[in-house]
């Protein structure tokens, strides 16, 4: 126990404002369960207003592309599809939270990634807007788990640009970091 100094670490994470911080598999029923654990503290804080909604939305996408994509994947049980694991952390500021997402993920795709958020970053709200119903009108691609509208509407939601990085770990995967603010009145 000496080696994990978790009041140390548990000071750490109030000083830097962190509001939820997880690691590890994210499950279908352990993202439903943050993902309620979002909302309910939202709800407390701000009654039934956008932000919660936001908040809540902008957490699933963020949480389903570790999910999804990860790089690393983990089997919980036997003969089922292994599920990505990674890493969610929400911070509170001033006037703004920032949810901010990471996971590993092959180098390929994660210059995919980078290519997408660059492009959607450079788009204002009617092109985001138009880009969102063309994805959705399109067939679904092959190996997707979604319908390709994850980062549209993390940045249609939050009215703010994605910041993403990208830290390569071998010839094969990188560290893969998305990040988005999300202020308190919208």
């Amino acid at each position: 126990m000496d080696k994990l100094k978790l009041f140390e670490y548990y000071n750490k994470m109030c000083d830097q404002n962190i509001v939820l911080d997880f690691q590890g598999v994210i499950s279908q029923d352990l993202l439903v369960g943050m993902a309620e654990m979002i909302k309910n503290k939202f709800t407390q804080k701000f009654g039934k207003t956008n932000i919660v909604k936001k908040m809540f939305s902008v957490f699933i996408e963020l949480a389903q592309n570790i999910a999804y994509y990860s790089y690393e994947r983990v089997e919980l049980e036997a003969g089922k599809e292994k599920i990505g694991a990674g890493i969610i952390v929400v911070t509170e500021q001033n006037t703004y939270y920032t949810i901010t997402s990471g996971n590993r993920i092959e180098n390929d795709k994660a210059l995919e990634v980078a290519n997408q958020c660059k492009y959607l970053n450079e788009l204002n709200e009617d092109e985001l807007k138009t880009y969102y119903k063309e994805k959705l009108r399109e067939p679904r691609p092959e190996g997707k788990k979604g319908g390709g509208v994850g980062l549209v509407d993390i940045l249609r939601k939050s009215k703010s640009k994605l910041e993403y990085r990208i830290t390569p770990i071998n010839d094969i995967e990188s560290f893969l970091v998305l990040s988005v603010k999300i202020k308190e009145v919208l």
